[in-house]
C-alpha cells in the first residue's frame, strides 16, 4: 500500500470514532515549528476535511492524538509515516511544500462527475450556510470545492496560517471533490484574500470572490471567530442577521373590505309560502327544512296548530332528505322479520350537472351502518340499485327469508339549480319545500330555498363579482406565487343539521357542507378567472376562512371581511460586509438590498430545539414560515463528538431518507407518527441517515387550532394550506417571502437524499359539497367522498431518466411496507374501507372511485393520482433520488382511538421504508479526491 493510502485510511489519520463503519473524524498533531508556513499544507488540510465526515480544531494542540505530524529539515525532501508518525523531511519549504501538495493529491482516481450544480458565494452569509460551505441553485450529492486562497505577504503570521489550515479543512469538510491545489489557483471557482486595512471586517467583492481587511494582529482573530462560527440554523449566529430581518419584515394585514348578509328564515319562508296560498287545498302537509331534527319536530306542531285544517304534517330534512326520511321514518317502524333493505336509487341524469350518476347513493351515505346501529340488520343486508328514468328519487322494499319482498316507502327529494363558477355547469342540491297532498295526491308544491343556498347564491353572485372588480388591478404573478389579498374570513350563523352518528368518523352536518363549498368553490371561482384572463388558473387567491356558527332558531346571516394583502416583492438581503470588535468577535453585519444598506448586529437565535443533548444528531431550524413561525428539522444520525458534521459526507457513507409531515395542517396523524416512531431511531442509525420536517406548516397549524375550537372534529381543509391558502409546494425552489416553502429544498441540498417521503392524510368522513355536485370538489379527477381506506400510498415515479428503475424500486417499496401492514388491525381497517368504498363508489364507477390494490394496503401509480409539478423530489432530480411516495391516512380531523389508529397506520408505513433502505446495500467509491456512489440506488426486497 502506498503512503497516500495508508495515511488517508484508519490505518494513517482517520477515524471511525463512533463505530459505525464511517469516518468521522482526522486524529493527528501537526507539530509545526514557528518559523515554517509551507502552502502546501493548506492542502493538506483542504484534503483531511475531505476525508471525513465530522472535524474539530485540534490539530495544533498535543491531546494524545493517534498520529503526529513532525518536520526535519534535511538533504532529501521525503515523507515517511511509521508507528503513527508523519515525518515531512525537507530541503526547503518550497520543496515541502510541494511534498505536502503531492500527500494531499495522492492516491486519487479519476472520475468524471456530470456538470453538476455548482456552490456560489452571493452573500457573505453562505460562506457558512445551512448546506455547508457556499449555497446551491439546486441540490446535487456532488459538492465540490474550487477554492483560491490568497494573503498578502505583511500579514502572513503563523497564527494567521493556522487558521487557514482551518478553513481549507472546514470547506473541505462540505465537499465530495477537491480541486486542489487551494492557493495560487487563478482558475478557482471562489476566492478569499486577507488584504491589509483599516478596520477589521469581511468584505464580498463580488460573487464567489470575498476578502478579509484588517491588521497582522486583528486578522488571526476575525479569521478564528469565522472559523468557529456555526450557521444560525444551528443556533450559532452566522447569517441570522438576514433571517431576522426577513422575519421583522412582515406585518399584520389589515382589514380591506367587508360585507354582510342577512335573510329570513326558512321557517318563515314556509310560513310565508303556505299563507300565500289562501284556502289549503289539502289535508296533508309535507315540508323539507334545513334544521335539526327537533326543530323540525317542533315545527310540526307549529304547523298544526298554525293551520288547523291539516290533518298531518311531516317536516323532513332538506339536507341528506334520503338518509334522513329512512332512518327517522322508516327504520323505527321496520318489520322485525325482515331479513334485508334493498333500495332503488333513480340515476342522476340533469344535463350540465355536476352529479354523478350515483348521486342519491352517496347522499344515503351511511345508511347501511346506521341500520345495522339502530335495528336488527346488519350493513351488507342493506343494499341499492341504480335505475334510469325511476319515477320516485327513492323506492325501499323490505326483503324476507321467503323472497318476499315489499316495498315500504318512496320518496322524491326536492331539488334546486344553483350555477356552479364555469359557464354551463350547475349543481342540483336537494332543497326546501312546502308540499300540500289530498287523500295521497299531491296538489300543489312550492319550493322554499335553504337559508345555505340563499346565501351561497349572495357570495356567488354578488360578493365574489364585486371582490374580482376591486381585484382587477393586481400586479403580475399575483394569483400564482402569491396572492391577490391576504384572507376572506366568512362567518356564518345558522340553525341547521350537526350531528354525530357514532359509526365509524360519521356526521351530519350541512354546516361543515357550506364551509367546505366556500371554500373550493371560491378557489374554483378564482382559478376560472385566471384561465379566462390569462389561460392558467389563478391557484394562490389568498386564504379563505370561513368561519361556522350553528344556533338552532336563528335568523342567517353572514359578515365577510377581505384583509390586505401588501403585496412586494420577496426580501432577499446580501451581506456585503461582517464588522469585527477589537477581540475578533462579530458586532454586525451590513445589508444590501433593493440599493439600500442597513447594519444589523450579530447575535443568536435562541429557541429550544426537540432532540438536543440526545446521542442522535440534532435539531435545526431551517427557515421561519410566513408569519414567522420557526420550521425545525430533526436530523437522526450517530453523532460523532466533533465540532462539525457534514450532511452531504454523511449522505456519501449511508443510505438517507428525508420524510416530511404536516405539509397539510388539518391531517393531524403524521407529526405524532413520525416523532413516536423515532423515538426508537438508534434501530436504523447504523445504517440510515434519518432526516424529519415534523411540522412542515406551522401557520396552517396555528389556523387549524382556531378552527376546531368551534369544530373539532371537522375535516377544516381551509387550514390545510398556508396562512394565505396557497399550496406552497408550487412555490418551492422559486424566491418566496413563505418560508415554509424553502425548507424541502434547503434539506434536498443538504442531504441529498435516496428517499423522499411525503406523510399526508385524507377525511376521516364523508365529504358533502351540495353546491359543487355534492360529490368531492370538481377540481379533483378522481373521488374522495368517503374514505377508501386507513392508509393507501401514492408512487411517483420520473417520466424519463431511470424510468425502470424507479418502477422496481417502487414496487420493492410496495412489498415491504405491505407487509409491515399484513396481520396488523391496519390490514383489518383497510380491507373494511375497501368494502365500503366498494360499495358506495368503486362499484359502480371505478374510474372516479379507483383502487389499486396492493397486498393489504391500496398503493396508486396512476397519473391521475399522483401529483407532477415539477417541485416533486424524483421529477426534479432523477438522477440520484432512488424513490418518493406519499402516504395518505384517514385522519382529517380526529381524535382518541381513530387518531392512534392513523398515527400506527403512518409508523407501519414509515417503518416499511425505513426496513427496506436499511438492507440495502451500498457502497462509496473512490480513494482520491472524487468522492462518489452510485446513484441512484436499486433496491432490493
Amino acid at each position: 500500500m502506498t503512503l497516500e493510502k495508508i495515511l488517508w485510511s484508519t490505518e494513517g489519520l482517520l477515524r471511525d470514532k463512533n463505530g459505525d463503519g464511517v469516518i468521522d473524524g482526522v486524529s493527528i498533531f501537526v507539530d509545526l515549528p514557528e518559523t515554517l508556513m509551507p502552502l502546501g499544507l493548506l492542502d493538506f488540510f483542504a484534503r483531511m476535511g475531505l476525508e471525513t465526515t465530522a472535524l474539530s480544531y485540534d490539530f495544533f494542540e498535543n491531546s494524545g492524538q493517534q498520529a503526529v505530524m513532525k518536520f526535519e529539515p534535511s538533504d532529501a525532501t521525503e515523507a515517511r509515516f511509521e508507528d503513527g508518525r508523519l515525518t515531512c523531511f525537507y530541503e526547503s519549504e518550497e520543496e515541502l511544500s510541494q511534498l505536502l501538495a503531492q500527500l494531499a493529491a495522492g492516491g486519487q482516481e479519476e472520475r468524471e462527475i456530470a456538470d453538476e450544480p455548482k456552490n456560489s458565494i452571493r452573500s457573505l452569509s453562505d460562506i457558512w450556510s445551512f448546506s455547508g460551505f457556499g449555497s446551491f441553485d439546486e441540490a446535487t450529492p456532488h459538492h465540490e470545492l474550487s477554492l483560491n486562497i490568497e494573503v498578502e505577504s505583511a500579514l502572513q503570521t503563523q497564527g494567521l496560517f493556522k487558521e487557514l489550515c482551518h478553513f481549507a479543512a472546514r470547506c473541505a469538510l462540505y465537499s465530495t471533490s477537491l480541486n486542489l491545489p487551494v492557493t495560487k489557483n487563478e482558475e478557482a471557482r471562489i476566492s478569499f484574500c486577507i488584504t491589509q486595512g483599516e478596520e477589521t471586517e469581511l468584505q464580498l467583492v463580488e460573487e464567489n470572490r470575498f476578502e478579509l481587511t484588517g491588521s497582522v494582529d486583528s486578522c488571526p482573530w476575525a479569521l478564528q471567530t469565522l472559523n468557529n462560527s456555526k450557521h444560525w440554523s444551528q443556533q450559532g449566529e452566522f447569517g441570522y442577521w438576514e433571517q431576522e430581518m426577513i422575519v421583522n419584515d412582515k406585518t399584520e394585514a389589515e382589514l380591506w373590505y367587508e360585507a354582510e348578509w342577512e335573510d329570513r328564515s326558512e321557517r318563515e319562508l314556509v310560513l310565508a309560502a303556505i299563507e300565500d296560498t289562501g284556502q289549503l287545498p289539502g289535508n296533508r302537509l309535507e315540508v323539507f327544512l334545513s334544521e335539526p331534527l327537533t326543530a323540525r319536530k317542533s315545527f310540526e306542531k307549529d304547523l298544526l296548530s298554525e293551520f288547523p285544517d291539516v290533518e298531518t304534517a311531516v317536516v323532513r330534512s332538506a339536507f341528506k332528505a334520503g338518509f334522513h326520511w329512512i332512518r327517522e321514518e322508516l327504520l323505527p317502524n321496520l318489520d322485525p322479520d325482515c331479513t334485508g333493505l334493498h333500495i332503488s336509487v333513480r340515476k342522476e341524469a340533469n344535463k350540465g350537472g355536476l352529479e354523478l350518476p350515483i348521486r342519491w347513493i352517496q347522499e344515503l351515505y351511511p345508511i347501511d351502518s346506521i341500520a345495522e346501529k339502530e335495528t336488527h340488520l346488519k350493513a351488507d343486508a342493506v343494499t341499492f340499485s341504480l335505475h334510469n328514468g325511476q319515477e320516485s328519487t327513492y323506492r325501499v322494499e323490505a326483503l324476507f327469508a321467503d323472497g318476499r319482498r315489499k316495498e315500504i316507502g318512496a320518496l322524491e327529494v326536492p331539488i334546486a339549480k344553483i350555477p356552479y363558477i364555469t359557464r354551463h355547469q350547475f349543481a342540483y342540491p336537494s332543497t326546501g319545500a312546502v308540499r300540500l297532498y289530498q287523500d295521497q295526491e299531491l296538489v300543489r308544491e312550492m319550493p322554499v330555498a335553504t337559508d345555505r343556498e340563499r346565501f351561497y347564491l349572495h357570495y356567488l353572485q354578488e360578493f365574489l363579482p364585486d371582490l374580482q372588480k376591486k381585484l382587477a388591478d393586481f400586479n403580475s404573478g399575483q394569483g400564482y406565487d402569491r396572492p391577490f389579498f391576504d384572507r376572506i374570513e366568512i362567518e356564518v350563523t345558522m340553525s341547521e343539521e350537526e350531528e354525530k352518528l357514532f359509526v365509524d368518523e360519521e356526521r351530519t352536518s350541512s354546516l361543515e357542507a357550506l364551509y367546505e363549498d366556500l371554500y373550493f368553490n371560491t378557489l374554483d371561482f378564482f382559478a376560472n378567472w385566471g384561465v379566462e384572463e390569462s389561460g392558467v388558473p389563478f391557484d394562490a387567491p389568498g386564504g379563505i376562512h370561513p368561519f361556522m356558527h350553528i344556533h338552532e332558531g336563528a335568523h342567517p346571516a353572514a359578515a365577510i371581511r377581505v384583509y390586505q394583502w401588501d403585496d412586494r416583492k420577496p426580501l432577499q438581503p446580501k451581506t456585503v460586509r461582517i464588522h469585527f470588535g477589537e477581540s475578533g468577535e462579530f458586532i454586525s453585519a451590513t445589508i444590501s438590498g433593493d440599493g439600500n444598506e442597513a447594519t444589523m448586529p450579530v447575535r443568536k437565535q435562541e429557541i429550544g430545539l426537540p432532540g438536543e443533548g440526545t446521542s442522535l444528531g440534532h435539531s435545526v431550524i431551517a427557515d421561519h414560515s410566513y408569519k414567522g413561525l420557526p420550521i425545525p428539522v430533526l436530523e437522526y444520525y450517530i453523532k460523532s463528538g466533533e465540532t462539525f458534521d457534514s450532511p452531504i459526507k454523511l449522505t456519501l457513507f449511508k443510505k438517507t431518507v428525508v420524510i416530511e409531515t404536516g405539509h397539510h395542517a388539518n391531517e393531524v396523524s403524521s407529526t405524532p407518527a413520525i416523532l413516536q416512531l423515532l423515538e426508537n431511531a438508534d434501530r436504523y442509525t447504523q445504517d440510515l441517515n434519518i432526516v424529519v420536517i415534523p411540522n412542515s406548516n406551522p401557520d396552517g397549524f396555528a389556523l387549524l387550532q382556531k378552527m376546531t375550537d368551534e369544530h373539532p372534529e371537522w375535516k377544516h381543509h381551509a387550514a390545510r394550506y398556508n396562512a394565505v391558502g396557497l399550496e406552497f409546494a408550487h412555490v418551492r425552489y422559486k424566491p418566496t417571502i413563505f418560508g415554509e416553502a424553502n425548507v424541502l429544498p434547503l434539506v434536498m441540498k443538504k442531504w441529498a437524499p435516496d428517499i423522499v417521503v411525503d406523510d399526508h392524510g385524507i377525511p376521516a368522513h364523508e365529504w358533502v359539497q351540495p353546491f359543487a355536485g355534492y360529490n368531492s370538489p370538481p377540481r379533483f379527477p378522481v373521488s374522495y367522498f368517503l374514505p377508501s381506506a386507513k392508509i393507501y400510498g401514492i408512487g411517483q415515479v420520473s417520466s424519463g431518466a431511470n424510468k425502470e428503475l424507479h418502477q422496481r424500486n417502487l414496487e420493492a417499496l410496495v412489498q415491504s411496507i405491505s407487509s409491515q401492514i399484513a396481520g396488523t388491525p391496519i390490514a383489518e381497517q383497510n380491507d373494511y374501507w375497501k368494502q365500503r368504498f366498494t360499495k358506495y363508489g368503486h362499484e359502480w364507477l371505478p374510474d372516479v372511485f379507483p383502487i389499486e390494490e396492493a397486498p393489504h394496503l391500496n398503493f396508486y401509480r396512476q397519473q391521475t393520482v399522483t401529483p407532477g409539478y415539477p417541485t416533486v423530489s424524483i421529477l426534479r432530480y432523477p438522477d440520484w433520488v432512488a424513490a418518493d411516495i406519499i402516504s395518505e391516512a384517514a385522519d382529517e380531523v380526529v381524535y382518541g382511538e381513530s387518531l392512534e389508529s392513523c398515527i400506527e397506520a403512518h409508523i407501519l408505513f414509515n417503518l416499511g421504508v425505513l426496513e427496506l433502505l436499511q438492507k440495502q446495500q451500498t457502497t462509496p467509491l473512490g480513494s482520491g479526491l472524487t468522492k462518489y456512489r452510485e446513484r441512484p440506488m436499486q433496491f432490493k426486497f
